[in-house]
């Protein structure tokens, strides 16, 4: 019997470690089961998540207006603005639905003065970063289009009836796997919804509340939210880094034998001892953060040491950021 004749057979008959073994074997299974268990259901918690938001936005949308009930209640760019924000918040940054999908709010009303009910989507209002589109038009669609019949998927289209409106909001969003996308077919969650406005609304137009200085459109052109870009990561390493809590202090420092030179910005002052001891002179700082000589003696032995003037410029054409207190 050759040599791996025998090695075969003793390492079949070899029961050490068997437990071991197994499990070696059989976690590479247990764990891709248990990340599919996970991500199927933050998957499916996230559709809820995103059809709630769809829902909400469009209940509101369908509440907002004057309380006046003497004329068609009016609605304005802050109301609308108001939702958007609003589900931001409500949504959370688990979700951070802006950052990762898009909010499409628009208004389904019948054409005025035409026959029959011709469907047109009146207005639209967007809000988020993912570039997608209405799956059912943009703002104008439907007017003089007899094709158009309402929004919705084909043989389920929500109409509005004459004077009336109907909200119909549309989400989509990229999912956020939490530890790999590799189980899921579609990453994108859709959702939509569609309310009746409550109350009898003015349909000529949105109105400003100070025409004098105009609210900010969530236009349906632009793809944005409302986080501000991340901001830029800090500088490292360099030999200009100055470390110090002042913006405008000064770098540099060099000392000889029996002598250093030190910045100073923009204080003065001397000290002496007498008899052999040591002198400290420090000049004066001025605002750009040159400092003084510090020439000091000790003994029999003379040490002179000439300064170096600090240079209160940052090399990395940096920014000093108030919030980091440091240099970004």
């Amino acid at each position: 019997m050759n040599t791996l004749s025998k090695f075969a057979v003793a390492l079949r008959n070899d029961k050490k470690a068997a437990a071991l073994t197994e499990f070696a074997l059989a976690t590479p299974l247990v764990l891709t089961l248990g990340l599919w268990g996970l991500e199927t259901a933050n998957l499916a918690m996230m559709h809820m998540r995103v059809n709630q938001a769809a829902m909400q936005i469009a209940d509101n949308a369908a509440r907002i207006g004057d309380t006046s009930t003497l004329s068609n209640q009016k609605i304005y760019e802050d109301d609308l603005n108001d939702i958007l924000r609003g589900m931001d918040i409500q949504a959370g940054e688990s979700i951070d639905l802006y950052q990762h999908g898009r909010v499409i709010i628009s208004s389904l009303q019948v054409e005025p003065g035409s026959d029959p009910d011709q469907q047109y989507i009146a207005w639209q209002r967007c809000k988020g970063r993912k570039e997608v589109s209405s799956s059912y038009g943009d703002q104008g669609t439907g007017v003089g289009d007899p094709s158009f019949t309402g929004m919705g998927p084909a043989g389920e289209e929500v109409t509005a009836i004459a004077n009336d409106a109907v909200m119909f909001v549309e989400v989509q969003y990229n999912y956020q796997p939490l530890a790999t996308d590799a189980f899921i077919s579609d990453p994108v969650i859709r959702s939509r919804a569609a309310f009746q406005v409550r109350a009898s609304r003015d349909l000529t137009q949105i109105y400003e509340r100070n025409p004098g200085s105009p609210a900010e459109i969530a236009r349906c052109d632009i793809f944005d939210s409302y986080k501000e870009a991340p901001p830029p990561p800090r500088k490292t390493g360099g030999w200009s880094w100055i470390f110090s809590d002042d913006p405008n202090a000064g770098g540099g420092s060099s000392s000889s034998s029996g002598g250093s030179s030190s910045t100073s910005g923009g204080s003065s002052g001397g000290s002496s001892s007498p008899g052999g001891g040591t002198t400290n002179n420090s000049g004066t700082g001025d605002g750009s953060g040159n400092g003084g000589n510090n020439n000091s003696s000790s003994g029999g032995n003379d040490g002179t040491g000439d300064g170096s003037n600090g240079n209160g410029n940052n090399d990395d054409d940096g920014q000093w950021c108030p919030s980091w207190n440091w240099w970004c």
